[in-house]
């Protein structure tokens, strides 16, 4: 059955949003930042995709991806399959590149070339099994720490601006949580230790954000709409 041109357009955007997917599965699981492979192209003496190019293409906002685009990811998935790293002065860098690891046909194991990235985007194929799911970023300690804090003052925000009972927005707000993770979550928020980088990676969501975060959004948007409530029942009906 012929299809429209709409309907055409709407799945080339949910191929781009399937390609960017796992294009930042992909480096997280290689423990790589954005800059990972521009920096080891720099290094190394070949070309490789702009980090800025990458981050568009990961948020599935590229559109019409010009060819250069999948050789150069290609480039930097065939040295990988072929551990052919170059020269990579930086030993740290040099750690991250050896320690990734190639975008493959997974029932037979070869590397993918231009051709199979380009495919993928455009939706003739599809992202292999292994990088469809939601991949946590990789954290230090000092970071996981940040974040709580970041998620504290969040909470210490809403009962400061709608005047609230600490303990009862407390409750409130792990209660967005489910059962099983409420406690934890109440001790980080009452300083009783963070969550460490393991936890964290365990807390994100296929949506690609950490739960406490979307915890605290509806816990926000709920006194958002109960203040909304408050100032319509509030309000004087004008005279006829």
């Amino acid at each position: 059955m012929s299809r429209t041109y709409q309907e055409l357009m709407a799945s080339q955007e949910e191929a781009h949003r399937r390609f960017g997917q796992m294009l930042l599965n992909w480096r997280r699981r290689n423990g790589w930042t954005q800059y990972t492979a521009f920096e080891w192209a720099k290094e190394a003496g070949f070309e490789a995709i702009s980090y800025g190019n990458l981050s568009v293409i990961e948020q599935g906002k590229a559109g019409d991806l010009r060819l250069k685009a999948f050789f150069q990811l290609a480039e930097v998935n065939r040295r990988l399959a072929e551990r052919d790293f170059g020269a990579i002065r930086t030993p740290q860098l040099r750690e991250k590149v050896e320690n990734g690891a190639p975008i493959c046909e997974e029932s037979k194991g070869i590397a993918w070339d231009a051709p199979a990235f380009w495919s993928c985007y455009v939706g003739l194929i599809e992202v292999p099994e292994s990088l469809r799911s939601a991949v946590a970023p990789t954290v230090s300690q000092r970071r996981a720490t940040e974040l709580c804090n970041r998620w504290k003052a969040r909470l210490h925000e809403g009962v400061a601006s709608h005047g609230l009972n600490p303990l009862q927005a407390m409750q409130e707000l792990a209660e967005q949580a489910p059962a099983d993770l409420r406690e934890r979550f109440i001790k980080v928020l009452t300083g009783f230790g963070d969550y460490t980088p393991e936890e964290l990676e365990a807390l994100w969501s296929p949506d690609n954000k950490y739960e406490p975060e979307q915890w605290l959004q509806a816990w926000e948007e709920n006194l958002s709409n109960q203040q909304g409530k408050g100032r319509s029942r509030g309000r004087r009906r004008k005279p006829e």
